[in-house]
């Protein structure tokens, strides 16, 4: 189970725009929501308009191949360790396939993107990161904001040598030039970082135009102020619009529900009567009596929760 005992589900929202001043949008991100966890990316293409554009889409589906294939079976009972191979192993793969198609297309020379995504399986939070695209953890019981990622960026680089203060790098000309995306050159460092969250917590993912308007503690009233992740999603892309939106700019929020042991049921009497591929399920459960329980009701179509006396990893005895 989660913390203390604490079942919780998780349900994602996401919105991109072009913004103010960009005549199109090189942003591409995704949102997979599933039964026992859930996968977002967000991807800050680069190189001009249809370079930057192709290599953010090749970003998204070249994880959504690799890293989602059979998704269903294979992610339940996955080591925490392997995924962190297969997550980086995805970016890599990603960043291969941006560089042949680049080097196989003159017009896409100099593409590249960034890429920050998250694999959410019950309380766990694994964040494979290239780039300046970032994740931030919002805590709903303190209402603190952390940067879950660091930045590539070079101005980042010299704050952490010491030689920028963090105001002195918020005007610093070379704010956003990376030194490390996908599409520079054949090899890529994957960095991965790893939080746990709690019912009424959110997750945010965005790319930096958002960021560049929209400050950490700002963020953090905007995703706290409604229970929609979706209106949430749209308040942040529709405040950084309102900034000036110079960049476009992206988001995915996802928020962390408790839910009550007849919730649970509920739940679980709804999740057996859809199909197992069904892409709308917006729950996750962090307890295998729960998964095994959800796995016995597809194949008996009877619920009976722990309480009323039955061992629910052994339904059918």
């Amino acid at each position: 189970m989660s913390e203390a005992g604490q079942r919780i589900r998780l349900r994602g929202g996401s919105c991109t725009s072009v913004g103010q001043v960009r005549e199109n949008n090189e942003d591409n991100l995704h949102l997979w929501l599933r039964d026992t966890f859930v996968v977002a990316i967000v991807a800050d293409g680069m190189g001009g308009a249809a370079a930057g554009e192709e290599a953010s889409r090749l970003a998204v589906e070249t994880v959504e191949s690799g890293f989602l294939r059979d998704d269903q079976m294979r992610f339940q009972a996955m080591a925490d360790d392997l995924i962190r191979i297969e997550m980086r192993a995805a970016i890599r793969e990603a960043n291969a396939v941006i560089v042949n198609r680049a080097a196989g297309n003159p017009e896409l020379r100099g593409m590249g993107t960034t890429v920050t995504m998250a694999f959410v399986r019950g309380s766990h939070v694994i964040v494979g990161h290239v780039g300046d695209s970032r994740a931030y953890h919002v805590e709903g019981s303190s209402r603190t904001i952390t940067q879950v990622t660091v930045d590539h960026s070079f101005v980042e680089a010299l704050i952490a040598a010491g030689h920028l203060t963090q105001e002195q790098a918020e005007e610093h000309p070379m704010q956003h030039v990376l030194y490390r995306a996908l599409g520079q050159g054949d090899d890529i460092d994957v960095d991965i970082y790893e939080t746990r969250v709690r019912a009424s917590d959110r997750l945010v993912l965005c790319s930096d135009g958002l960021t560049r308007h929209v400050k950490p503690n700002e963020i953090a009233e905007i995703v706290l102020g409604t229970d929609d992740p979706t209106v949430a999603a749209e308040r942040l892309i529709e405040r950084a619009n309102a900034l000036g939106g110079v960049d476009n700019v992206s988001s995915v929020v996802l928020i962390v529900d408790s839910i009550q042991d007849d919730e649970a049921t509920m739940e679980l009497n709804r999740l057996a009567s859809l199909p197992l591929e069904d892409e709308t399920l917006r729950l996750t459960f962090s307890d295998d009596d729960t998964h095994e329980g959800l796995r016995a009701i597809r194949s008996t179509g009877q619920t009976q929760s722990p309480e009323e006396g039955s061992d629910p990893k052994s339904p059918t005895e």
